[in-house]
């Protein structure tokens, strides 16, 4: 088989992933606290290539793919929304603690909290998934007056670009962003930080990376018509 057509079949591939993540950083550009994602591509092994006109090897690259999809934190804007309920974090390393209904503790940056109702009758400051949102001791905050400002936790990593998305805007800490720790940041209450999808920005990267598909496609195509073409010469 010509080594054109794994190379474009690799461009295409790499290309289509891209596609994908692009496409999820649109459906969410009004998402609240939603931090896009962003793809870096890295280069296929090199083959040498020896020839007599030149003394030293040719090299002769094999495509593309994936390297990895980082999380740009970048602060989207505060929006005032005068509802007591939502608060905004203002400093792109923090985050809110989240008891998910699963038992385990994720980070968010969506702060439109709302009440969930206690078996004991009482209130608690929950997210709109009905995880129980977290104080800064790690406990769930019991509402009386949801005008009065809550005590809600802010929390930080020390390395945020270890933190992994696990779907629902949650954030899960890994060895590499390590342990989460209390944050002398403020939440700003009766506001909430919109999405920081930059809709200009990812309809070009999507453009570029349909049209580096449809590049990649023409040359498996091409490569194909070529590999027939030789066979009916046998």
């Amino acid at each position: 088989m010509m080594t054109s057509f794994y190379t474009a079949a690799a461009g295409a591939i790499a290309q289509q992933q891209k596609l994908g993540v692009t496409s999820n950083n649109i459906a969410n550009v009004s998402t609240q606290g939603y931090k896009p994602d962003q793809v870096s591509f890295s280069d296929l092994i090199y083959t040498g290539v020896h020839g007599p006109e030149t003394a030293e090897s040719l090299k002769v690259g094999h495509g593309s793919r994936v390297d990895k999809t980082d999380t740009i934190f970048s602060q989207g804007s505060i929006e005032q929304t005068n509802r007591p309920l939502d608060y905004a974090l203002t400093a792109e390393n923090a985050f809110f603690a989240v008891r998910c209904t699963d038992g385990a503790v994720r980070y968010t940056r969506n702060g439109g909290f709302q009440l969930s109702e206690n078996v004991d009758g009482g209130f608690f400051l929950s997210d709109a998934h009905g995880g129980i949102v977290l104080d800064r001791s790690g406990n769930a905050i019991s509402v009386e007056n949801e005008n009065d400002r809550q005590d809600v936790g802010v929390y930080s990593f020390q390395n945020c670009d270890g933190l992994v998305k696990t779907g629902d805007n949650y954030l899960e800490p890994t060895a590499t962003s390590g342990p989460a720790a209390v944050s002398n940041v403020q939440a700003k209450q009766g506001s909430i930080e919109a999405s920081a999808v930059d809709l200009a920005d990812q309809i070009t990267a999507m453009i570029n990376a349909q049209k580096a598909f449809a590049f990649n496609a023409n040359i498996l195509s091409m490569s194909d018509n070529t590999t027939q073409t030789v066979n009916g010469l046998r």
